[in-house]
């Protein structure tokens, strides 16, 4: 079991690490607590400013890489310019996702007419559209009964080659293109070529990432349950502070020609956009 840290001390002991770094952060459940319906969902007090801050210190790239859409991240949250955004898995990268194919279309058409008839038999549960998934939520359903459905939806969805799964707290996405936070992020860390990397989230797509980093790198597990990570934060509020106190501790950068995440956004970030198709 990995025991929780406190994130001052954290943050004291990173910013002896070698630089430059690439920062990952979640969202929900990371810089914003988990709430029973994504569009309640609010950053914790003095996020964004953390974010901001440690972007600007000298060596230092920050990415949130989210399951929500780019819509969300940039509108919702409000994210700043200096931050790297990669929203739904990876599958939007710096500028909104294109528009789905006739065949992408089709392909959600039929995963949310499954997925209808197992909300129909689930008081509480519902869908969520995303530009390139959909998503079943049962936080509002009976406990047992949720698990249940999100098993269900698992195993059959499995034998579905076209789609991508995702499972979280309390939900199952279903994506028609083949991204992961952990293709994704990895492009990411591939191009920009960090000599320590930073992940930190909270649920089972977060898991992979910890586990594609290098025994020198940084992975930090936000709130309860097992972990391949090397570190625990208790909450949100413990992540902000984190990245507070590595940011105060770092000094600020000159002012860069672009943002972060126009520079991110360039021709040969196809791959990430797509998943590698």
């Amino acid at each position: 079991m990995v025991d929780k840290r406190d994130p001052l001390q954290l943050a004291v002991e990173c910013t002896e690490l070698p630089r430059p770094w690439l920062v990952g952060v979640d969202v929900d459940g990371t810089l914003a607590p988990i709430v029973s319906r994504p569009e309640l969902s609010q950053l914790a007090p003095d996020a964004r400013e953390a974010l901001d801050h440690l972007a600007a210190a000298i060596g230092v790239m920050v990415a949130v890489v989210s399951g929500r859409p780019m819509a969300d991240l940039r509108h919702r949250f409000d994210l700043p310019d200096s931050v790297i955004l990669l929203g739904s898995h990876g599958a939007e990268v710096g500028s909104e996702v294109d528009k789905r194919t006739d065949e992408e279309q089709r392909l959600i058409d039929s995963t949310v007419a499954s997925l209808e008839a197992i909300t129909a038999t689930l008081p509480g549960s519902w869908i969520e559209h995303k530009p390139l998934a959909v998503a079943l939520h049962v936080r509002q359903a009976d406990p047992v009964a949720g698990e249940g459905a999100l098993e269900q939806a698992t195993e059959q969805f499995r034998s579905v080659e076209e789609l991508t799964i995702h499972r979280g707290h309390k939900v199952l996405e279903l994506a028609i293109r083949p991204v992961s936070k952990t293709t994704a992020f990895g492009q990411l860390r591939r191009r920009l070529e960090p000599a320590t990397t930073f992940f930190i989230g909270d649920d089972q797509s977060d898991e992979h990432v910890f586990s594609s980093l290098l025994p020198s790198d940084v992975s930090i597990k936000v709130g309860i349950g097992p972990t391949t990570a090397r570190h625990r934060l208790a909450s949100p509020t413990e992540v902000v502070a984190f990245l507070r106190s590595m940011a105060e501790h770092l000094t600020p950068a000159p002012s860069r020609h672009g943002t972060v995440a126009e520079i991110a956004d360039q021709p040969d970030d196809d791959a990430l956009r797509t998943g590698g198709r």
